[in-house]
């Protein structure tokens, strides 16, 4: 089962109906909240990423986050040396340390599948990871998701 399978199982929460909590604050928070809506777990590209979905968990809630992070984890494994959604994905994961939104959000399951994807991710991926800096970032991700 590949990652983003296994992801998608892991993360089998319903849609939310609403991915921010308040999504007509300003245009960008209704532009985000209309692409989030527009948008699923498979349809997710890096296009659209490059579209303000690169700060996409600045704005989403819990429930929006653990939805489309089965997403993330696709965007992560395809990208490459012009493309990297990691950046992002490790900000995310990481922001605010233990105070962070995902890893209180995530279940046991869910936070150790993250911990061993990012293992995973920084031995097969560790080329990626270096191109863009994440090498600092990600061993502190591992090192919040670990516990």
């Amino acid at each position: 089962m590949s990652h983003f399978d296994e992801a998608k199982r892991i993360f089998d929460v319903p849609r939310p109906t609403r991915f921010m909590d308040t999504p007509d604050h300003c245009d960008e928070c209704a532009e985000v909240e209309e692409k989030a809506q527009n948008n699923d777990r498979d349809s997710l590209t890096f296009e659209l990423a490059n579209e303000n979905w690169a700060s996409l968990h600045n704005f989403l809630n819990d429930d929006g986050f653990l939805y489309y992070f089965p997403a993330f984890i696709r965007l992560c494994i395809e990208s490459n040396e012009n493309e990297c959604f990691a950046t992002s994905l490790l900000f995310a994961i990481t922001y605010e340390g233990e105070r962070n939104g995902p890893l209180r959000s995530c279940s046991d399951e869910q936070r150790e599948f993250i911990h061993q994807f990012l293992l995973w991710y920084r031995d097969s991926h560790g080329e990626i990871v270096h191109l863009w800096g994440q090498d600092d970032e990600i061993e502190i991700a591992i090192e919040l998701w670990s516990a």
